[in-house]
């Protein structure tokens, strides 16, 4: 019976998991400028959140403006 509730227990949690995000991988390095990641972060703040280090809102602040 235990072990019966460990294999339940353990497809609960994958269900829950966000595993397999629709969410594309960018890096602040696939963007040429900061209003380009800028216009990317501000269309799904949960997607891009990596691009946004310090967490001000201003995602990839090391790239050039324009």
């Amino acid at each position: 019976m235990k072990k019966l509730a460990v294999i339940f227990l353990f497809f609960l949690s994958l269900s829950a998991c966000k595993c397999g995000s629709d969410c594309e991988q960018k890096n602040c390095s696939d963007f040429e400028t900061q209003r380009e990641a800028q216009k990317a972060f501000d269309s799904d703040k949960d997607c891009y959140k990596n691009l946004d280090k310090d967490g001000d809102g201003v995602p990839c602040e090391s790239l050039p403006l324009n």
